[in-house]
């Protein structure tokens, strides 16, 4: 497991869900219920007809074998000039990351991510890009024997969030209940200084400060959340996933 890999997204993933939320929210304003529908000819992932956003396709993750293939290494697709340049960026960014593996056409993701996170490679890989090449969001399309991650930039998304310890306190514990998250005080910590936050960290403890409003969160030995706390209460986090025993 490469874990400046693993670091890098705890570096990200909250911050990456927070905008993958409000661009769920940006679609429902402006598209209701309509599914999603992507076009690899044009990088163009449609709701319906009255939203289409250009979504340049980053990759796809193949749960027969575990494997990522990169969208410019794969021969069978007709892609952009621009999409086929973004495999370009990705090496470059690959070298500066200092993560060579990732600049490769494919490879097997479970040796590089650890067994939790390779089971969410489309998701791991784009919480990791989409954040590091400055995309607002990524979107993860589900087809028959794998998943394709696409990375979405458009202005209509920017925003500024105006109570950032309350979207702390809303949008982390949903975080913890939609990926895994190993260490889950670096993810808040990062997450609490996107947003502009100060955090201030003890021995099992962490404070979230805002002018004289704070938040505070309890963490066990593993840096497992146990309880966050705000001016009006305790959030209710999501419950631990029971570990199913193997058949002998």
């Amino acid at each position: 497991m490469d874990e400046q890999l693993v670091a890098l997204y705890h570096r990200h993933v909250a911050t990456a869900f927070d905008r993958n939320v409000r661009f769920a929210d940006f679609v429902a304003e402006k598209a209701g219920k309509a599914k999603p529908k992507y076009d690899v000819a044009s990088a163009t992932l449609a709701f319906g007809p009255k939203l289409k956003l250009d979504a340049p396709l980053l990759g796809s993750y193949a749960r027969s074998n575990g494997s990522w293939l990169w969208a410019w290494a794969n021969r069978n697709l007709n892609l952009t000039l621009t999409n086929r340049a973004l495999g370009t960026v990705v090496k470059v960014t690959a070298t500066r990351l200092a993560t060579p593996a990732l600049a490769h056409g494919g490879f097997s993701v479970e040796p590089l991510f650890g067994p939790d996170l390779a089971a969410r490679a489309a998701d791991v890989i784009g919480v990791i890009f989409g954040r590091e090449l400055d995309y607002f969001a990524y979107h993860v399309i589900e087809e028959e024997g794998h998943e394709s991650t696409v990375l979405v930039r458009d202005k209509r998304l920017k925003a500024t969030e105006k109570k950032p310890l309350e979207r702390v306190f809303e949008v982390f514990p949903q975080v913890l209940g939609a990926l895994p998250v190993a260490d889950q005080k670096a993810a808040l910590i990062h997450y609490a200084s996107d947003l502009g936050l100060k955090s201030v960290s003890g021995s099992g403890a962490l404070t979230i400060v805002q002018g004289k409003r704070e938040l505070h969160a309890t963490f066990d030995a593993h840096n497992r959340l146990t309880k966050l706390e705000g001016p009006d209460g305790a959030a209710e986090l999501p419950k631990a996933k029971a570990k199913t025993k193997k058949k002998a």
